[in-house]
């Protein structure tokens, strides 16, 4: 598998067994500089980080890139850190938008960096032909003109609010409400890359494909997944559910656990920290020893 080599320092973690092992710690869920506008991370002083709060396992899962997974590796080879590569890749299934991590994958690999740079293409792309859109139709969506940047489709949907031509949504940001919108009727001018797209790289590059914060709460980025929503994704493949996010409550660990063990799926962990100030969130490794285990890490 493509991330057989790519596991660093794992000769320098506990042998399986010992009494250092069950207290192992993990975090599958953080983010550098390489996400852009949110994360300040330095790949280096994480995993340095990491190591000082006894995180033995450490996942860097940037949105839509891996471009600081080598510099994290050499860091994790210093520090005596496993360092698993991923990423997080911004996608949808059905009429949702669902973050999906990909886990142990070379990243380097053609068809990763591929599906990654395609998110921000494809966005690109359908941004363009929904404003145009709505100016074939005589509405000139001023709000895009004061952006110093290409637009996203995030941004056309804020524009819609702003135009009035898109409903507000009580406590629910413009720019959700009006991708929302968007994803609802709209579907054929935008066409993100789709879970099942995810999945199937994934496999193909040898890694594991799973859902992000399942209960998470943010408009149409983030809708509380059902059972139906994590039946439907396991249909097509998914391999694994982070029902232990640190931003979930007991209650909603408990379900999405329970929704995993139902339908087969792997269960992680993870703090999705961007920056030093929220720190790490340290799990024991035996919560997601399975996970673990597809990865050739001894728990």
């Amino acid at each position: 598998m493509g991330w057989g080599l790519l596991l660093a320092s794992r000769a320098s973690l506990p042998e399986a067994g010992s009494a250092s092992t069950v207290a192992m710690l993990i975090d599958l869920h953080t983010h550098t500089i390489a996400t852009p506008h949110h994360a300040t991370w330095e790949p280096a002083a994480l995993v340095r980080y990491a190591r000082e709060q006894g995180i033995g396992v450490l996942a860097v899962t940037d949105h839509n890139t891996t471009s600081q997974v080598r510099a994290a590796q050499t860091a994790a080879t210093q520090h005596g850190v496993t360092l698993i590569p991923a990423l997080e890749l911004d996608s949808a299934f059905g009429s949702k938008l669902w973050h999906i991590l990909i886990y142990g994958i070379d990243p380097e690999d053609s068809l990763i960096v591929a599906l990654g740079a395609s998110v921000a293409e494809r966005n690109a792309r359908d941004a363009q032909a929904i404003a145009a859109h709505f100016r074939a139709q005589g509405h000139a969506l001023p709000w895009l003109e004061t952006l110093e940047r290409q637009p996203t489709v995030a941004d056309v949907g804020h524009a819609l609010v702003k135009a009035g031509l898109v409903p507000r949504v009580p406590g629910v940001e413009d720019e959700a409400a009006g991708t929302g919108w968007i994803m609802t009727h709209l579907r054929k001018l935008y066409r993100p890359v789709t879970v099942d797209e995810a999945v199937a790289v994934a496999h193909q590059c040898g890694g594991l494909a799973v859902l992000a914060h399942p209960g998470r709460s943010k408009g149409v980025y983030a809708i509380p997944a059902t059972a139906d929503d994590v039946a439907a994704m396991a249909e097509v493949g998914l391999d694994g559910i982070e029902a232990l996010y640190s931003g979930h409550s007991a209650d909603e660990q408990g379900l999405y656990s329970e929704l995993a063990l139902a339908y087969g799926l792997l269960i992680t962990a993870g703090s999705d920290s961007h920056h030093p100030a929220q720190g790490l969130r340290g799990r024991s490794a035996a919560d997601c020893a399975a996970f673990l285990t597809r990865l050739g890490i001894a728990v």
